[in-house]
């Protein structure tokens, strides 16, 4: 599949956004994860994805950055457009910079109940090489606040959302409406390994390419991540939970929601 340049630039602006700022502390890290039972709207059958993932997370003296790229590679019940069988491949990126308000000020008190408040800016982009050939590319803006759990970080964020993709089966590009969107993110140290993962609700956010009304979209994923002592290899367990995928309005299209299971491993570089 080719690299879409929407991708390309994102990788671009995350390198050159990592580099501005002098990194105090970075974290590089390679995932695999299995789910055998994910739907992709308009796909009769489950679906069953391969993914691997590369993820960079740093911080310096105003924030932290995070840059994410997945690889997901379906089996033939997803096809890839004109693949004789193959099934299709996909990348997904983002790239995250927050900004901490206590940073910024230089103040070392918490903000009430919150150990710290965000702002917050994010890009994501990606293609797949299906018929429908979407092309993503999603901005986000907002803030978020750091709740005060005793160990590990839970951060609950607002922010606006504009997306625009392609739709190859009606042959054009759509830019939908700006939406709201709630996120919520977690890692909490338990039993030699930690509870992690996030929620992710977006809401409408206008008319897709066929003219149909977008819905209120829940994507969430969480895990239990064992630590292997000091190998910097974790194993672990989670779901990933899929409610109208891409907006998917399930009154003119099918199989807009799923519940998988997942089997996860990945390695501290």
């Amino acid at each position: 599949m080719r690299f879409s340049a929407s991708l390309l630039t994102l990788c671009l602006a995350s390198v050159c956004a990592t580099t501005a700022t002098a990194a105090d502390w970075s974290d590089n890290s390679v995932g695999y994860r299995f789910m055998p039972s994910t739907a992709e709207p308009g796909v009769s059958d489950k679906v069953i994805k391969n993914v691997f993932n590369f993820t960079h997370t740093s911080g310096d003296k105003l924030g932290t950055n995070q840059f994410s790229i997945d690889l997901l590679r379906s089996n033939g019940a997803d096809p890839a457009n004109g693949g004789g069988g193959n099934g299709a491949q996909e990348w997904i990126g983002f790239y995250k910079r927050s900004f901490s308000l206590k940073a910024l000020n230089g103040r070392q008190d918490d903000y009430g109940l919150f150990k710290d408040v965000r702002l917050n800016a994010r890009i994501d982009a990606g293609a797949k090489n299906t018929a429908l050939a979407p092309q993503p590319c999603k901005g986000r803006v907002g803030a978020s606040v750091a709740l005060p759990v005793a160990a590990g970080s839970w951060d609950l964020g607002l922010d606006l959302y504009k997306e625009t993709n392609h739709d190859g089966i009606q042959k054009k590009f759509v830019t939908y409406d700006l939406a709201p969107a709630l996120s919520s993110s977690w890692s909490i140290p338990i039993a030699g390994g930690n509870v992690e993962g996030f929620v992710d609700v977006v809401g409408p956010k206008g008319k897709d390419a066929s003219g149909h009304s977008t819905r209120t979209e829940v994507l969430l994923r969480t895990s239990y991540m064992y630590s292997l002592a000091d190998t910097g290899l974790r194993l672990g367990v989670g779901i990933e939970s899929w409610k109208n995928k891409s907006g998917c309005n399930k009154d003119f299209q099918t199989h807009c929601s799923a519940t998988t299971p997942m089997l996860l491993a990945d390695y501290k570089l």
